[in-house]
């Protein structure tokens, strides 16, 4: 057994367990938003909980137990500049709520393939992953996790990658945060072309638009070719939670239907 150490818990979210459970349960107590249909993908913001926990929390509210057997993870590379997708070689993540299993015989499979190869540098202190697992714990608690860092790559390679590996019983879920460090104006109205973008599913995003472009534009794709729709569920930004209106992130949740 190889296991991931929680590498954020104490700075993105609570490091100790009875503390992050009381938070989850907080940001997870809004009411559930309505759909057209059982999600079978969703973008989620990345931040500390503190800055984007309850548009994070909305979107993991339209999940149900049941539904999944695996959530196939992407985000961006923080840490290390990546090429296609980096895989992780662990057996287990660590959070302060336990442990969560990882698919390691997909993760195999799939090295050598699809710009796929195994990288645990970029693994290991990437938070965009990270501040997801506590939700995916607590919302669907048996489910296994196949992680990705996604950087440069081109759209249709990724959806042609997430074509072969999603099922019926798979959630995709993409994480990303939306523009950075602009005034709370130009935050707005940057944030508002992207989402109509997603939406449209536009799958050319750039990462001034979305941190997580790369991710984005694999999801956008392969969300086209399966005749799903692009459904907003929340958007905020940093500003409302630290009044600072001159350097904000934006965050937005959507669904695919």
């Amino acid at each position: 057994m190889r296991i991931r150490p929680a590498a954020v818990a104490g700075y993105f979210y609570p490091g100790e367990a009875s503390e992050l459970a009381r938070d989850l349960d907080l940001l997870l107590s809004q009411p559930t938003p309505v759909l057209p249909g059982v999600p079978k993908g969703l973008i989620v913001p990345h931040a500390g909980y503190l800055y984007s926990g309850a548009i994070a929390a909305r979107a993991y509210l339209t999940l149900t137990e049941g539904d999944y057997r695996r959530v196939i993870l992407l985000g961006p590379a923080h840490t290390k500049a990546v090429r296609g997708i980096a895989l992780p070689e662990w057996s287990h993540y660590q959070t302060p709520l336990g442990r969560v299993a990882l698919d390691t015989e997909a993760l195999q499979a799939l090295d050598g393939h699809h710009q796929a190869h195994f990288d645990d540098v970029a693994h290991a202190r990437e938070h965009a992953l990270e501040v997801q697992l506590p939700f995916i714990q607590v919302r669907l608690p048996d489910a296994l996790l196949l992680p990705m860092v996604v950087g440069a790559i081109d759209a249709r390679t990724l959806a042609e990658c997430l074509s072969q590996l999603l099922t019926e019983q798979d959630l995709l879920l993409i994480s990303s945060d939306m523009s950075h460090f602009l005034s709370e104006a130009e935050a707005e109205e940057r944030d508002q072309h992207t989402i109509e973008r997603i939406l449209a599913l536009k799958d050319d995003l750039l990462g001034e638009e979305a941190c997580g472009a790369y991710p984005i534009n694999g999801a956008l794709r392969w969300a086209q070719s399966h005749g799903l729709s692009a459904h907003l569920i929340g958007r905020s930004n940093s500003a409302r939670a630290t009044g600072d209106h001159d350097r904000v992130v934006g965050y937005a949740a959507f669904a695919f239907c």
